[in-house]
């Protein structure tokens, strides 16, 4: 039947594409066009699919031609801020899979891109390089590696094993790549979705230990397993979340977590899980299970995720490369009919369950005595210290808040395993407040004057790096820039007195401070490029200074050099 799912794929993708591939840099004729048009398609189909994009824009994503080291589609989503990295094979019999060698192409592609090597792209991934260069410098910035051919069989162990050490390599200091091996099988059971359009969803879901509300309104509650939620998101993607305020959108911090359980603790998932919220027009329980609540399935009509759009996303990403790996993973699930409820009542839900938030670890810092001290002393002196999260947002010269103030002490610390920390998760500083790191950096030595002047020159500090950022042409050096940010600071911090920081003593209104800054990160850049380019020469600057071994060297040969830091 693999022949046949071609044919039907190849009918699906001529008529979405037909007249929107730019197919005028290829001089083939006949059948060669058409295995250009074909890959090329088949590319921006699976674009589509994955991030939910018109085929007007997926064809406008298509990098394929002469030059294109591997990579055949890039699509950057400022949305959700995910980096779409495509590589396409058609293969007209179906059969097989696509050979090791373009395999390593497309992942030496991956990695040049990361590194702004854009002098080995052709001229249409040049032509993104701005759009490209911003979402790669944005720490926020999540990566969807789509490997998309019509073969019916798996990929080669060789291949497999080849992706498996990208992953490990980019995502070694936190989940930022994800990789979908989008084969015959899933391209053809996507092709009924997307010829639904925006039809409303309907599903079968069973439901384990559930049970029933009934007044004041009908609703279900229960377990649903990982496999089958990973099964909505494969086919419907941000169509889940239509009726959802936030979609797919918010918290990395919270997407890591449960990335984390699904992957250290998966038959722990139930219990750490704040679960899923759907709304349904009717809820109609079948006759599997009987009168058992054990087990239940229940038909729903045009449902809608209205909470929980970070779980399902996240079991789904997690699930792509393979989903049975869900197998143990269970998922609390709220199901709530509409039909027979008051007027707007699915409204009221969506609003209720996206503005009542979970309380973050930072928000346990707002009843830390310390921080009550240090917001205390800076009150007398007419600073504003924020502590608590949704307060004012504006920082200005006497104001900050608890993130700045983390930020700048974790800079000063001369701690390089609490700076790598900060770059990879700032919330983890604040998980266990009785303990290092925070009481290394919130401790009844530090006093509020200390902290201020602190964010002070983390703000000069990250002025200068700024400025050195602009004046780099080199994208790789740019990208150092902007990705060691937090250990030039650290590194500036150790050429300066801070004890005169407590005293205050320390001359900020020196007109020459900027200048002296700038010579100091100036300087310090160069130490760090030196060693990059001698010891990490083929490293992804975008994970490098997460890794905290690799940076951990950078520091140690750093101070062996001596001659930028005091210690």
């Amino acid at each position: 039947m693999s022949q046949l799912h071609v044919n039907h794929i190849k009918s699906q993708v001529e008529s979405d594409y037909t007249n929107l591939i730019d197919l005028s840099d290829t001089n083939a004729k006949d059948k060669q066009l058409e295995n250009f048009f074909l890959t090329r398609a088949l590319a921006a189909y699976s674009l589509e699919h994955h991030s939910q994009i018109t085929p007007r824009t997926a064809a406008e994503s298509i990098v394929d031609g002469s030059g294109d080291n591997g990579i055949d589609a890039i699509y950057y989503d400022a949305k959700s801020k995910y980096l779409f990295l495509v590589q396409s094979k058609w293969i007209h019999n179906g059969k097989g899979q696509p050979e090791n060698g373009e395999v390593k192409k497309f992942i030496s592609g991956i990695k040049d891109l990361l590194n702004f090597r854009f002098d080995r792209f052709n001229d249409k991934v040049k032509n993104k390089e701005v759009i490209i260069k911003n979402a790669i410098c944005d720490p926020k910035t999540k990566y969807q590696i789509i490997l998309t051919y019509t073969g019916i069989n798996d990929l080669a162990e060789p291949s497999r094993r080849d992706f498996a050490d990208l992953l490990q390599e980019l995502n070694d200091a936190s989940e930022l790549v994800y990789l979908s091996i989008f084969n015959q099988k899933r391209i053809h059971s996507s092709l009924v979705i997307s010829s639904e359009n925006l039809e409303p969803i309907d599903l079968t879901i069973q439901l384990k230990c559930f049970g029933k509300i009934t007044e004041p309104n009908i609703g279900f509650y229960g377990q649903v397993n990982g496999v089958e939620v990973y099964s909505w998101f494969d086919k419907y993607r941000k169509r889940l979340f239509a009726k959802n305020i936030r979609g797919v959108l918010g918290e990395t911090d919270v997407n890591k977590e449960i990335t984390q359980t699904l992957d250290e603790n998966p038959e722990h998932f139930w219990f750490f899980n704040n679960g899923i919220t759907l709304i349904s027009d009717s809820i109609e329980k079948n006759m599997v299970g009987g009168a058992s609540t054990d087990v239940g399935q229940f038909l729903c009509n045009n449902l809608s995720i209205v909470n929980g759009a970070q779980t399902v996303s996240s079991i789904g990403k997690f699930g792509e490369e393979n989903p049975k790996k869900l197998e143990n993973v269970y998922v609390p699930v709220r199901i709530i009919q509409l039909n027979g409820a008051e007027e707007n009542f699915g409204q009221k839900i969506t609003k209720a369950n996206n503005t009542q938030n979970r309380v973050k670890n930072r928000d346990f810092v707002t009843f830390d005595l310390e921080q009550t001290r240090i917001r205390e002393e800076l009150l007398i002196d007419g600073i504003d210290y924020r502590i608590s999260r949704g307060e004012y947002e504006n920082n200005d010269k006497i104001s900050f808040e608890l993130v700045e103030s983390t930020t700048s002490l974790a800079c000063a610390s001369n701690d390089i395993s609490i700076v790598v920390q900060l770059k990879r998760e700032i919330g983890v500083l604040w998980d266990d407040l009785e303990n290092a790191p925070y009481k290394k950096l919130f401790n009844p030595m530090v006093t509020g004057r200390f902290v201020y002047n602190c964010v002070r020159t983390q703000r000069i500090i990250e002025q200068s790096i700024k400025a050195k950022e602009l004046l780099l042409e080199s994208g790789r050096d740019k990208s150092i820039v902007i990705h060691g940010n937090r250990v030039i600071s650290m590194l500036v911090f150790n050429t300066i007195d801070t004890k005169k920081y407590k005293e205050n003593k320390f001359d900020f209104d020196n007109p020459k401070l900027l200048e002296v800054m700038d010579n100091k990160v100036s300087d310090i850049f160069e130490l760090i490029k030196g060693i990059i380019d001698s010891d990490y020469e083929k490293a992804i600057i975008v994970t490098l200074f997460k890794n905290k071994t690799k940076t951990n060297d950078i520091f140690e040969k750093i101070k062996v050099a001596n001659n930028v830091y005091k210690k």
